[in-house]
């Protein structure tokens, strides 16, 4: 079983992404895709709002990896495009070496991501919201955790 509580699934998410994920609702449904389809056990906590599952730890995330200059949000389109600096690129390069050498379920949770990216990666927010996996997650009360 795969504990990703310290891979950091969400960043994780965006470099197996190409380093570029086109909108905050597509991250949200990356990631529950991943939680839900792939991962047996996840680190990830997702609630429904009204447009489905999502991720209240990405907000965070996301601000602190700005702030140690990982990725960068472009606010001045919608939707807001994430990308991964360079800083990001070498940091997840040099993590991933080390994680693959000091942590066995490491390769597995790098799979399972690589999986959700192969299988959904392509498709726009949109598209995503309108899955059969989540709209039965917008079936439960808003904020309740999945």
């Amino acid at each position: 079983m795969s504990d990703d509580k310290n891979h950091h699934p969400r960043l994780m998410m965006l470099s197996e992404a190409g380093g570029r994920i086109e909108g905050r609702t597509k991250y949200h449904k990356l990631l529950f895709n991943y939680a839900d389809e792939e991962a047996e056990e996840t680190s990830l906590r997702m609630i429904t709002e009204e447009r489905g599952p999502y991720d209240p730890g990405l907000s965070q995330a996301m601000q602190r990896y700005m702030d140690l200059g990982l990725l960068e949000v472009d606010d001045d389109d919608e939707p807001h495009e994430i990308e991964q600096t360079e800083k990001g690129q070498r940091y997840m390069s040099g993590y991933e070496q080390a994680k693959m050498r000091l942590d066995e379920s490491f390769q597995q949770t790098k799979d399972r991501i690589a999986n959700t990216v192969r299988k959904h990666g392509d498709k726009s927010a949109y598209e995503m919201v309108q899955r059969e996996n989540v709209q039965d997650a917008k079936d439960n009360p808003h904020n309740k955790e999945l």
